[in-house]
């Protein structure tokens, strides 16, 4: 009798681990999608620029050697492909778009 309760212990045991196995094994990383760089769509002024041309590493420094005006204050020039883009660091507006200079 006790090896009967002792076999049944053991199979339970053994079963409830098993599960717990399946369980884990059935719990998949959800995929990530990883953000683009910069927002594709068409920017125009009054538009809100992406957040990463209002970081401070997207700010061009040497505005007054490529042509541009100075910005104020609360303003960067950014480069978004063959434009430049002055924008209001406070809230993103895009103040003033222009083409690079080749």
């Amino acid at each position: 009798m006790k090896s009967n309760s002792l076999i049944a212990c053991l199979l339970v045991a053994t079963g409830l681990s098993t599960a717990s196995f399946v369980v884990q094994a059935g719990d998949t990383p959800q995929e990530t999608v990883q953000p683009s760089t910069i927002n594709t769509r068409d920017l125009k002024e009054g538009d809100r620029a992406p957040d990463i041309l209002m970081r401070k590493e997207s700010a061009i420094s040497d505005w007054k050697k490529r042509g541009l005006k100075q910005p104020e204050a609360d303003s960067q020039w950014a480069r978004v492909g063959d434009k430049f883009v002055l924008l209001k660091t406070t809230n993103g507006t895009i103040l003033e778009i222009t083409p690079v200079k080749k």
